[in-house]
């Protein structure tokens, strides 16, 4: 996770230089300085957190209640009353499937906070994307942008941001595109 204190250290520098200078600038100007320094942090934490340097191995497992078994535990995907039947622990990892939603198709994964390991977080995501291929859906999201959602939940999560909606972490269809307009938000509003 040192990439991403990293991060967030910098965009809070950039923020706090923002917000420091009262009088001394022109509002435009440090709006737009401010504006230019999260854009190049967060794409600069972004492009190190999409780069695949890892090996997403993982077994499907069939005529068993869990889905996969992978390096960070293993994944149970369904309902919400099957995964209440599951004993939580540290190598399970608890996908709820509301991919049937009509409105905003979804899975969700509970204490997603928990896996910091860039790898691991990357394994369950591909493990998400064969459960989608295996019984096709609505829920369309590409990679790229669960693994920003993920990453910036637990960034946010990591420093206190939000803490009560950032534990886990929802990756529905409505966020595909949304969730760089929702992190300037929640930065802006520190």
């Amino acid at each position: 996770m040192k990439e991403g204190k990293a991060l967030f250290l910098f965009v809070l520098l950039c923020y706090t230089f923002y917000i420091g200078f009262g009088d001394d600038m022109n509002n435009q100007f440090k709006r737009k300085l401010a504006t230019i320094g999260v854009f190049i942090a967060l794409t600069a934490g972004y492009l190190g957190i999409t780069e695949p340097h890892y090996d997403a191995s993982y077994e499907i497992l069939e005529d068993d209640p869990a889905f996969a078994k992978c390096s960070c535990g293993t994944v149970y995907i369904g309902n919400k009353e099957f995964l209440q039947s599951i004993p939580d622990g540290e190598d399970v990892v608890l996908v709820e499937d509301l991919r049937n939603r009509r409105d905003d198709p979804n899975m969700k994964i509970y204490h997603s906070c928990r896996f910091s390991n860039r790898d691991d977080r990357n394994t369950i995501l591909e493990v998400l994307q064969c459960y989608e291929e295996l019984d096709p859906s609505e829920w369309d999201r590409s990679i790229e942008s669960m693994r920003l959602e993920w990453f910036m939940h637990n960034l946010f999560y990591d420093f206190r941001i939000e803490k009560n909606r950032t534990e886990d972490v929802d990756l529905d269809n409505n966020d595909e595109e949304k969730f760089q307009q929702k992190i300037l938000q929640i930065l802006f509003r520190l």
